[in-house]
C-alpha cells in the first residue's frame, strides 16, 4: 500500500488528461478506499488495463506524433511498478544514458557532447532510429526485462500495457502488436531497458575493434549521438547491426554525420561548431540555442501575447513563466546573443499588446517606457546570463 501511495502521489503531481473513461485524478475524493480497490484488483488478478486513448501533437518537423494517454488507474498501477523497477534496472543502466532517469539531466548529456569535443572527438554521427517507440518487439523486450525480474505477476502486467488497444474519437483502431505508447507513465523505462542493450555491448562487449576506433556514445531515450576522432564508418556499422537484433533500423537519411570542425549540429535543443579562440591559436566548442529552439520559443511568445481578453498583467505572468523556463534550460550555453534576441522580441510584443488593447497603432515606444514594462508589469528581464560550466 506504501508503494501504491507513493504512486498516487506522483501520478497526481503530474496531473495530465483524463484516459477513455474521461476521469480525471482530481474527481478521486477518496484516495484511500480507491488504493485498496486497486490492491484487491491487483491481488486477485482481475486487473486489466484499458485502450489508452490516442492523440495527436505536433512535431518539429511538421508532422504529428501520438500519444497515448492511460486512464488514472493504468498510470497509478504503471508508476507502482515503476518505482519497484526502475532501482532493479538502474543497477545496470551505463553511464552514456542520461534520458529520464533519477540524477540525469539533458543538461549532463549536452556537457558530455561538449567534453568530447573538447577531447579532439569532432567526428559526430547524430543517429535516428526510425519510428524507435512504434516498433519495440513485445518478445524481445518481456525476455530481456524478464532476466532482471522473475514475478510472473509483474511481466504479466507489463504485457497487458503493451497489448492494450488505442482508441481514437471514440473508436478502438487497434490492438498493439509491437511497440510501447509515448504518453504511459513507465514508456521511458521500458524504452531506456531496451536501448540499454547497445549501451551495455558498446561498453562491455570487449569489441577490440569497436575501442580501436575510441567512438563514445551519448544517448537521451532514443535521441543518440556517435562522436570519435577516427571514421564513422564502422561505428554506424555496429550500431546498425546490433539495432537489428533488436528489431529496430537506423533511418540513414535522416542520420547526420559532420566533422564539427567545419559544420555544425543539434542535439536536445543546442547546436554545437569547433571555433577558433580569440588568438587564433586553438579551436572551442560553441554551444548556443538552435535556430530551431530559438524560433519555437518566438512562436511561443507570440501565441501568449495574441490579442485577447485577458489583462495585460496576465499575458506577461504566462510570458515570464516561458522565459524563465526557456532561460533556465539554455543558460548553460554561449546564450547570451539569443537571449538578447528573445528579449527584445517579447518587450515588442507586450508593446504591441498593450498599444491594440488602447485601440491604437505602433508600439508606444514613447508612450510606454521601458521602466512600466519591467517595473509595473513586472516583465522578466534576467535573460542575459553568460555561460556557466555544466556540472
Amino acid at each position: 500500500m506504501d508503494v501504491l501511495r507513493e504512486a498516487f502521489r506522483k501520478v497526481k503531481a503530474n496531473k495530465g488528461a483524463p484516459g477513455i473513461d474521461g476521469e480525471r485524478i482530481e474527481d478521486i475524493k477518496d484516495e484511500e478506499k480507491y488504493l485498496v480497490e486497486i490492491q484487491e484488483e491487483l491481488k486477485a488478478e482481475k486487473y486489466k488495463a484499458k485502450a489508452v486513448k490516442r492523440v495527436w501533437i505536433p512535431k518539429r518537423n511538421g508532422k504529428l506524433r501520438g500519444l497515448g494517454i492511460p486512464t488514472v488507474k493504468d498510470r497509478v498501477i504503471q508508476m507502482a511498478v515503476k518505482i519497484i523497477m526502475e532501482p532493479i534496472f538502474e543497477a545496470e543502466f551505463q553511464e552514456c544514458s542520461y534520458g529520464y532517469r533519477p540524477n540525469k539531466s539533458a543538461h549532463q548529456a549536452v556537457g558530455e557532447i561538449k567534453k568530447y569535443l573538447n577531447w579532439g572527438l569532432i567526428n559526430v554521427a547524430d543517429a535516428d532510429i526510425s519510428d524507435f517507440f512504434g516498433t519495440i518487439e513485445h518478445k524481445n523486450l518481456i525476455k530481456i526485462i524478464s532476466r532482471r525480474v522473475i514475478d510472473r505477476k509483474i511481466l504479466r502486467l507489463i504485457k497487458n500495457w503493451l497489448r492494450s488497444g488505442i482508441v481514437e474519437e471514440g473508436k478502438e483502431t487497434e490492438i498493439n502488436r509491437t511497440g510501447t505508447p509515448q504518453g504511459g507513465v513507465i514508456s521511458p523505462l521500458l524504452a531506456n531497458i531496451y536501448l540499454n542493450e547497445i549501451d551495455r555491448y558498446w561498453k562491455e562487449s570487449g569489441n577490440e575493434e569497436r575501442k580501436n576506433l575510441n567512438a563514445h556514445i551519448v544517448r537521451y531515450a532514443d535521441d543518440l549521438v556517435i562522436m570519435t576522432n577516427k571514421g564513422l564508418g564502422k561505428p554506424l556499422k555496429i550500431l546498425g547491426e546490433k539495432l537489428g537484433e533488436l528489431g529496430l533500423k537506423l533511418n540513414t537519411e535522416k542520420t547526420k554525420i559532420v566533422s564539427a570542425d567545419t559544420r555544425d549540429f543539434d542535439f536536445l535543443g543546442f547546436n554545437f561548431r569547433m571555433i577558433w579562440n580569440r588568438t587564433r591559436t586553438n579551436k572551442f566548442p560553441l554551444m548556443i540555442p538552435s535556430q530551431r529552439a530559438v524560433k519555437e520559443m518566438i512562436a511561443k511568445i507570440r501565441e501568449i501575447t495574441k490579442v485577447s481578453p485577458v489583462k495585460v498583467e496576465e499575458i506577461v505572468e504566462r510570458t515570464n513563466m516561458t522565459l524563465i523556463g526557456w532561460r533556465n534550460y539554455f543558460r548553460i550555453g554561449n546564450s547570451s546573443k539569443a537571449f538578447h534576441k528573445i528579449q527584445n522580441y517579447t518587450v515588442k510584443k507586450i508593446r504591441r499588446y498593450i498599444r491594440k488593447k488602447q485601440g491604437k497603432c505602433g508600439y508606444g515606444w514613447k508612450e510606454i517606457p521601458s521602466k512600466y514594462i519591467y517595473g509595473k508589469l513586472g516583465l522578466n528581464y534576467n535573460l542575459k546570463v553568460s555561460w556557466s560550466p555544466v556540472k
